[in-house]
């Protein structure tokens, strides 16, 4: 009598972050060609991770690992919301900010392949703005407006989105929002405004430190107006875990929020640029994605 083996489809972002995916790629083959049946696909184009992922699903494919940054993990879990397909996650983008949340991300990849290999599961929400979904986070504000000039560089990685922020914060014009949620609307100007469903931004940088993957909840940031010696202090405390703690931030917990502009504006969804109309709803799905985590 023969067993059937598991099955792990690999869909890979050859493009994404800085790092060769070859030399992963091997290793993971080593570490799990025992236990799963391997299969590899590598995305040609925008988009095409996510059709990769509903072929997956229509196969009944058990488990879908996207190589790759937040931007492949995004297209990949897309097609996976409310399947009986789990995500897993070989982390060799930029940020890697849902991988680090999770506990998979490290800079051998040792982990997220050990973790592949563990086949642990879990459920965590997924966020919608404007039906689109997101997993780590979606904004309105400077970071969109970074997001957007860096979509277009060449070279991606810290440095080069560091590098980004210092030149463009001395040209940016703070946004004017009206937002409306937890049975309020008030009107307001803000640096950004950022709701997210897991901690940090990537590289570390803690945008919503005390917020849970799997608690049904929205953890909306607002960063207001500030003076430019304030700078140094605000990111400090981004880095530090408790930007919630500066004067300048103001933080709260919901289950949507529509924002209004007066005209149609930058935003960003798990690092990926989008400019959407004036009114923007944003919301959570509790519980919508399985994932593979320690």
């Amino acid at each position: 009598m023969t067993t059937e083996r598991n099955h792990l489809y690999f869909i890979v972002n050859p493009k994404s972050g800085i790092l060769s995916k070859d030399n992963w790629i091997a290793l993971a083959t080593k570490m799990l060609a025992t236990n799963y049946d391997l299969e590899f696909h590598y995305t040609t184009h925008q988009g095409h991770a996510c059709e990769l992922a509903q072929q997956a699903v229509a196969r009944n494919i058990k488990t879908v690992v996207a190589v790759g940054g937040d931007g492949t993990v995004n297209e990949v879990a897309s097609a996976l919301i409310n399947s009986n397909t789990a995500l897993a996650i070989l982390p060799l983008g930029s940020g890697n900010g849902l991988a680090r949340d999770i506990g998979v991300y490290d800079i051998t990849s040792f982990k997220a392949i050990e973790c592949i290999k563990n086949n642990n599961r879990k459920q965590i929400d997924c966020g919608t703005i404007n039906g689109v979904p997101f997993f780590c986070s979606c904004g309105i504000g400077f970071d969109a407006m970074v997001s957007h000039l860096f979509a277009q560089k060449k070279r991606r990685g810290f440095i080069t989105y560091a590098a980004l922020c210092v030149k463009e914060y001395f040209q940016y014009r703070h946004q004017e929002v009206t937002i409306q949620c937890n049975n309020t609307t008030r009107t307001l100007k803000v640096f950004m405004l950022n709701c997210a469903n897991i901690q940090q931004f990537g590289y570390n940088a803690y945008i919503a430190p005390k917020a849970n993957n799997s608690d049904g909840l929205i953890n909306v940031t607002i960063v207001k107006t500030f003076g430019l010696f304030s700078t140094i202090q605000l990111a400090w405390h981004l880095f530090a875990k408790n930007i919630h703690k500066c004067k300048y931030v103001e933080t709260f917990t919901t289950t949507q929020i529509t924002i209004k502009t007066k005209h149609k504006t930058p935003y960003h969804y798990d690092g990926d640029a989008i400019t959407l109309p004036t009114t923007v709803h944003i919301a959570v799905k509790p519980k919508a994605l399985t994932i593979i985590a320690p």
